[in-house]
């Protein structure tokens, strides 16, 4: 069987994209040999959250991802706008894994989502469309005894060990990618960004740039 093209799918508020989110996707297209990555802006966030203005979060991953490994796709942010409610990643994986029956589409996550899967919206489904690749800081494993029982037997009966496995599968597997994670708050960026404070090194420069031109956040506490 010929292995499968792998793609990325990683989604986030991005509000704003910083260098860890930059550094995550490079290590994705490197070291595990993603043909390409899909940006996936939340639309209105499942918890409420207060989101910047999503022609302004859009704009910002365009100047961050304008290669052509990267795609942003608008997907969760035009489906807000249309029923004017919450956004599942359930609904995106269906929409986004669609397109073609001969890739393997692998959600991007960071170990914290992995550990709060269990609260997601129709999470056990999840693993029907894509596969998961799950960035984690080296030494940080998972102590299986001590999470939510059924997120603990999912992770036991879908650990894939190689990454042949997900090129192999086109759906259901979870690979632990070690990578040094980059500790960046985008909480933090915003109250730096509200206060004229600098932010190099957390943010690109074409970033910082275009926040402080239109004042993205300007207000405190945004």
């Amino acid at each position: 069987m010929m292995p499968r093209k792998l793609i990325g799918i990683f989604g986030g508020a991005f509000d704003p994209v910083h260098n860890g989110h930059s550094a995550i996707t490079k290590y994705c297209i490197e070291k595990l040999c993603m043909e390409k990555i899909i940006v996936v802006p939340t639309g209105t966030s499942p918890l409420n959250k207060k989101l910047t203005n999503d022609n302004f979060r859009l704009e910002m991953l365009h100047k961050v991802f304008h290669e052509d490994c990267y795609e942003i796709s608008e997907y969760e942010v035009l489906q807000s706008k249309k029923n004017n409610n919450p956004t599942y990643t359930i609904d995106t994986l269906k929409y986004l894994t669609a397109r073609d029956e001969q890739t393997s589409y692998a959600f991007i996550m960071g170990m914290d989502s992995l550990l709060n899967l269990h609260q997601w919206f129709q999470w056990e489904s999840l693993l029907n469309y894509c596969h998961f690749i799950v960035i984690q800081r080296k030494g940080n494993n998972v102590d299986l005894n001590t999470i939510n029982p059924l997120l603990s037997n999912l992770i036991k009966k879908n650990t894939a060990l190689t990454l042949d496995e997900l090129s192999q599968n086109g759906y259901g597997g979870i690979y632990f990618a070690k990578f040094p994670l980059m500790p960046i708050s985008s909480t933090e960026i915003r109250k730096k960004l509200s206060q004229d404070r600098d932010v190099s090194g957390l943010v690109s420069p074409e970033i910082e740039k275009y926040s402080k031109e239109f004042k993205i956040y300007h207000s405190e506490g945004q």
